[in-house]
């Protein structure tokens, strides 16, 4: 507790720079120095008040304060106040002393720092007198320094010199050399070295001094030759020896000597032509595992030419050769790098050469004609195959070769895996008749065979072409029709681009098809009515515009009947697309370099086999069946099958756009001048099977258009002017005819035709009838009941026109059934009736003619002024 006049020991603690406060803030300390007094007014307080209840104790605060004295509070305070004020003074005393400290200490430093500039400055001075007194021995010694090495070397040659010519010497008197023989039969690898490297320049010597003047000389060269000869066959021997004892130490010893020999060039020769891989029994009944492959693996034949198998396919018997190939290579490369050491990367290259040379090759040519005899597909696939096979087997070479961590700074093992691996298939590859060449032919088979049985089921349909036919004087039509226009000049240019189609087009059918086909430009939608379809609009596959018939037709199932559309689906064009792509693959793959020019010109074989052939043939047949339809057999019968064919087109044009436009356009990014020539191609094709579809679908309107109108001059006189009330239950027998019609041609084309492009169809539809019926019902006087009749039958064409939904339609039939009651309504009320709804939009002859053919139009009742105003 805090005295009246003193701090408290325990806060004075607090006070001292050592410890200012002990961690407390200033806040935290003011309040922990009051607390003392503070406690012991609360304790007084609760003392006396123990018994006191809880709602008492806002008084109990309040007297509590009331006895608050605040005395100790301001003496501790003081107190505290004193001390901070000594403690302050204390401090600036320290500071200042240190202050004037520092000041000393910097300036005794500075002089120090002079002091030593100096001496360093002298330093400097000397070390630079030393330098250059060491460089002017340097240079003086350096000369003799070279002048001694080069005495020492020429001491060692002249030794060796004098050595040399004392073995000459033994040869020349004796005929041999006891110390080379000595050295050479010694165990000691190193003695063996040195005798190797005497005889080595023996033979230059005795070359240099081999003459006909001194014949002697020639008989110590044959004997040095043969000696050394000797030697070498002994070396080779011991090496082959220690090769198949596994005595790698004693190989790199001999492997050392005989490259101090002559290079090594025989050891290394006889290292790899004594490999059992090159001599084994084994080996070379394998080899005749490649001429029966085909013979004896069925399946795997059957795999190879099987269009709907698009994997990489890899012979057996291949892989095998190459997975030993791989094992022996990686074998053998480490036994080289202990033998053969810095030699070891030549060694391993003439290892490669030989393995390709000897192993590989043959068996890769014997695969190939092989599977040429078979199908152009098979070769095509085995080619790539064994493309796909080596470039695994060089790739996993060259990983393990950097594993292995042979000298191979050049790259020369890379270099020869590569090389060899270009040289085996540059001869198939580059040359175009070898591969490109037979890989059109294969995929123009593929191609012909899918669509063969389609063609021949349909071969009595299409032998006249008459939609062919009906192309080309609509094309002809336009062609004349726009000469002149100031799109004549683009369209002239289209037209001799389709010409030089039509003649690939004819020689390619020679060769497969035997059939005409014509490929020229696109017109425009179906949406623009089939009338205008000579004006032509851009189409472009890189944008997201549809084609004629838009993506959204679904597909029905169909009944099996002889007049449904049979194999002609989106699943036969899948599988040759499948063939495309898989062909195009491999051309990326197998030639890059071209892989442009080939995938136009396999675009072109697609567009031949798919569009000209398949997708036409199925066009022909559907026009075929619209032209076949006999307009008085089919009594109320209107079979509109055929636009399967039709609905089945837009959707293979549709694959066929995404397929050019996801898969072949990206290819070509680097290639702009080929991407240019493939849209065009595209929209050409597109805009052909256009035209064709329009032709197919305006005969179809006129077929249907001439079946109304048959039916229709079966009206007769009296239906509109009965004499009773018998005929108002039932409509006329033209409308119940009529209308079933419509039923069938609405449940039909819904299957086929969706969105707009069934709107379309069934405007043009809904619009012949109206025209026909307008001017079929102005020609038929009406009495007032028989006025009933016209509505009734108008109704029933109504209602079966408001099931198709279309808003135009319903506009015209409710005009034609307001034009009807022109026949009941009085009179007098006529005037009023064509003023308003949708007659106020009809041309007054049109209402004259109808309102003339009323059976009262002459009656005497009828009034003048009415009669005055129709006329």
């Amino acid at each position: 507790m805090n005295s009246l006049y003193e701090l408290d020991p325990k806060w004075k603690k607090l006070l001292k720079t050592d410890n200012f406060l002990g961690g407390l803030t200033v806040n935290e300390f003011v309040q922990e120095l009051s607390k003392d007094h503070r406690n012991d007014v609360l304790v007084d307080t609760n003392t006396k008040n123990l018994t006191t209840n809880e709602k008492d104790q806002d008084a109990i605060r309040e007297a509590i304060w009331k006895q608050l004295d605040p005395k100790p509070y301001i003496r501790t305070f003081e107190s505290t106040l004193k001390e901070l004020k000594n403690l302050n003074e204390e401090t600036l005393n320290k500071r200042q002393y240190y202050s004037e400290q520092v000041a000393s200490q910097e300036v005794i430093h500075s002089e120090n720092v002079i002091k030593l500039s100096k001496n360093l400055h002298t330093t400097l001075l000397t070390f630079d007198k030393l330098d250059d007194r060491l460089t002017n021995v340097t240079q003086v010694v350096s000369p003799l320094g070279d002048k001694l090495e080069t005495a020492i070397k020429k001491k060692q040659n002249y030794i060796q010199s004098v050595e040399l010519i004392r073995r000459y010497n033994d040869f020349y008197s004796m005929g041999k050399s006891d110390i080379i023989e000595q050295s050479r039969l010694s165990k000691n690898w190193k003695l063996n070295l040195k005798s190797v490297k005497l005889m080595k320049n023996l033979l230059i010597l005795s070359s240099k001094l081999e003459t006909s003047s001194i014949p002697r000389t020639i008989n110590t060269k044959l004997v040095i030759e043969k000696y050394s000869e000797m030697m070498e066959n002994e070396l080779l021997e011991n090496f082959n020896s220690a090769y198949r004892e596994n005595n790698f130490t004693k190989l790199n010893e001999i492997a050392i000597i005989l490259n101090n020999f002559n290079g090594g060039v025989n050891v290394i020769q006889s290292f790899i032509n004594q490999h059992d891989y090159f001599i084994d029994t084994k080996q070379i009944d394998l080899e005749n595992e490649f001429e029966n492959v085909f013979i004896k693996n069925v399946k795997f034949k059957e795999e190879l030419i099987d269009f709907e198998n698009h994997s990489v396919i890899v012979e057996t018997f291949m892989q095998r050769l190459i997975n030993d190939v791989e094992t022996v290579i990686k074998n053998e490369s480490k036994i080289v790098k202990r033998v053969f050491e810095e030699k070891a990367t030549h060694v391993i290259q003439l290892f490669i050469q030989r393995v390709f040379a000897q192993k590989i090759e043959p068996r890769f040519v014997v695969l190939l004609r092989n599977s040429l005899s078979i199908s152009n597909l098979a070769y095509v696939r085995i080619l790539h195959g064994l493309f796909t096979l080596f470039g695994k087997f060089t790739k996993s070479l060259n990983d393990y070769f950097q594993l292995l961590e042979i000298d191979d700074s050049n790259q020369v093992l890379s270099t020869t895996l590569e090389q060899c691996f270009a040289d085996l298939f540059s001869h198939y590859l580059y040359d175009r008749s070898k591969y490109f060449g037979i890989e059109k032919r294969s995929l123009e088979t593929i191609l012909v065979e899918m669509t063969s049985k389609f063609t021949v089921n349909y071969d009595k349909e299409i032998n006249k072409r008459i939609l062919l036919e009906k192309y080309k004087e609509k094309l002809s039509t336009n062609v004349d029709a726009f000469m002149h226009s100031p799109r004549g000049n683009t369209h002239s240019r289209q037209d001799s681009t389709s010409r030089s189609k039509l003649s690939q087009f004819n020689s390619f059918l020679k060769t497969h098809l035997d059939k005409d086909h014509l490929s020229l430009n696109r017109t425009n939608t179906l949406s623009d009515s089939f009338n205008n379809s000579s004006s032509s609009t851009q189409y472009d596959v890189t944008n997201n515009s549809s084609s004629l018939i838009n993506s959204n037709i679904i597909t029905s199932d169909i009944d099996n009947s002889p007049n449904s559309p049979a194999n002609y689906s989106l699943n036969d064009v899948d599988s040759m697309l499948k063939c495309v792509v898989e062909s195009t693959a491999r051309v990326m793959e197998l030639i890059p370099n071209k892989a442009h020019l080939y995938i136009l010109e396999i675009l072109r074989i697609m567009f031949l086999g798919i569009v000209d052939s398949y997708m036409e043939i199925a066009l022909e047949v559907a026009y075929w069946k619209v032209c076949k339809v006999d307009i008085n057999k089919t009594a109320g019968v209107v079979n509109l099958n055929f636009l399967k064919f039709i609905s089945m087109s837009t959707e293979i044009l549709d694959l066929l756009s995404i397929s050019i436009k996801s898969i072949f356009l990206p290819l070509l990014n680097n290639s702009p001048e080929i991407k240019a020539q493939i849209i065009e191609m595209t929209n050409s094709q597109i805009q052909k099977m256009e035209i064709l579809i329009n032709i197919i679908l305006q005969e179809t309107i006129t077929v249907i258009s001439t079946k109304f109108s048959t039916i229709l001059c079966k009206q007769k006189k009296k239906d509109f002017v009965p004499k009773s009330q018998e005929l108002l239950d039932q409509d006329t027998l033209p409308a119940i005819e009529i209308v079933n019609i419509l039923n069938l041609i609405f449940e039909q084309s819904s299957k086929f035709l969706k969105g707009k492009n069934l709107q379309t169809f069934l405007t043009l539809i809904g619009e012949e009838l109206y025209s026909l019926l307008l001017s079929h019902y102005s020609h038929f006087q009406v009495n007032s009941v028989g006025g009933v009749v016209v509505t009734k039958d108008i109704i029933g064409y109504q209602t079966a026109i408001e099931e198709w939904g279309v808003a135009n339609l319903i506009d015209k039939f409710a005009t034609l059934r307001e034009l009807a009651n022109l026949f009941t309504v009085q009179p007098e009320l006529l005037e009023s009736l064509t003023k308003e709804g949708h007659l106020a939009d009809i041309g007054r002859d049109i209402i004259q003619s109808y309102i003339s053919n009323r059976e009262d139009f002459n009656h005497d009742n009828f009034i003048n002024s009415v009669k005055l105003n129709f006329r």
